[in-house]
């Protein structure tokens, strides 16, 4: 994969979309996943823009409009899965796991807070409306640095000392804290599977076979790069094959008996 400084390839975003689609867990990823991902969408909608000028019946702009689509979807699909596997994260964290962040982009870790927050504050719901729960825990902040006082007047009266006030503590995170203590440790990914839903699988895009008519300059398609000679027989995805029948360099193969 390429560098952080590099710019992402169609095939840099291929390699993150299949490892995110085979792994149940966060896959490595550059640290600038999001901005890579949206400056190669913009890079081919330029492509796909600059032979839309040229000629936009040429199989070189139907390829590049394949290649754009195709990268928008990925990058789409990309993020819904790791937004996923981040939720799932920050519910076991509400819960007291400690969770591996190694794997979150900016981005990813600041949506990861949030979720874990909320989560934090919503668990305790039904205690706080019943009233069991009656105070919220205080933030813990770091203590104030006291300067040193000097010394006062010996003929000074001392003043009286400040009232010191016992912050009781929150019954609802002992009783969290000993539910924790008891319980035996979860699977990580149970809480995804309990709520995962299964996925309709998307209908695959129609191929046909085409019999090519002379020889064509390379050009790419959504899925593979073409180098094609005349009388080569090619499978390819309709779209661009009726581009090729359409300006006569090629016709649909129909294999003899």
């Amino acid at each position: 994969m390429s560098k952080n400084s590099d710019q992402m390839t169609y095939e840099d975003l291929g390699t993150v979309y299949r490892m995110e689609k085979s792994s149940r867990s966060l896959s490595a990823v550059r640290r600038d996943l999001y901005p890579a991902m949206a400056r190669l969408i913009v890079l081919l909608r330029s492509e796909y823009e600059k032979h839309l000028s040229a000629d936009p019946d040429s199989i070189m702009c139907e390829g590049a409009n394949q290649h754009r689509k195709k990268a928008a979807s990925m990058a789409k699909e990309i993020t819904e899965l790791r937004m996923e596997k981040i939720s799932s994260l920050a519910l076991l964290g509400a819960r007291g796991s400690q969770n591996k962040l190694d794997n979150l982009t900016p981005e990813e870790r600041e949506y990861y807070d949030h979720i874990l927050d909320i989560s934090r504050r919503h668990l305790g719901i039904v205690d706080k409306l019943t009233g069991k729960r009656k105070f919220d825990t205080p933030p813990i902040v770091p203590d104030p640095v006291v300067e040193e006082k000097k010394p006062e007047p010996a003929a000074a009266e001392p003043e009286p000392a400040e009232e010191i006030t016992e912050v009781l503590p929150d019954p609802l995170m002992e009783e969290m804290i000993e539910e924790l203590a008891a319980e035996e440790p979860e699977d990580e990914w149970a809480i995804e599977q309990l709520h995962e839903k299964p996925k309709e699988k998307e209908p695959e895009e129609e191929m046909v076979v085409i019999r090519i008519l002379e020889d064509l300059p390379p050009f790419s398609g959504p899925d593979r790069n073409y180098d094609l000679s005349k009388e080569d027989i090619v499978r390819m995805p309709k779209a661009m094959a009726v581009a090729l029948i359409n300006r006569e360099k090629a016709v649909l193969f129909s294999p003899g008996p």
